[in-house]
């Protein structure tokens, strides 16, 4: 099929080159099937709050621990919690904060815990 039939005659270099003419509108049997997009699987949490008696742990998904909290001893005042994040350390005055100082500590990059 040409689609220049007044040009029929003349050399190929005459004529218009391919892509210039208006595109012809494509069946959609003719278009190449969409591959189907393949969702990942959610597994879960990066790191999770594992929750102790007097104190709570940050682990992450292997189970590696990142940051400590424990409860001031009993019977001692005031009633703090002492929070450990790789090689930073801190007291605050309830849990929510420790919580918050242990996970903007593990934010920056501290990571490595005391090896005993």
């Amino acid at each position: 099929m040409d689609f220049y039939p007044d040009l029929e005659g003349l050399p190929l270099f005459a004529k218009p080159a391919f892509g210039w003419e208006e595109p012809v509108s494509a069946s959609p049997a003719e278009t190449s099937p969409i591959k189907p997009h393949r969702l990942r699987r959610w597994r879960g949490p990066i790191t999770h709050w594992e929750r102790g008696y007097r104190s709570h742990y940050y682990r992450d998904k292997r189970g590696k621990k990142l940051g400590e909290i424990h409860l001031s001893p009993r019977g001692q005042l005031p009633l703090v919690y002492r929070w450990l994040a790789g090689t930073l350390s801190g007291i605050e005055g309830s849990l929510t904060h420790a919580r918050l100082r242990v996970e903007e500590a593990i934010g920056f990059g501290m990571r490595q815990m005391a090896l005993f």
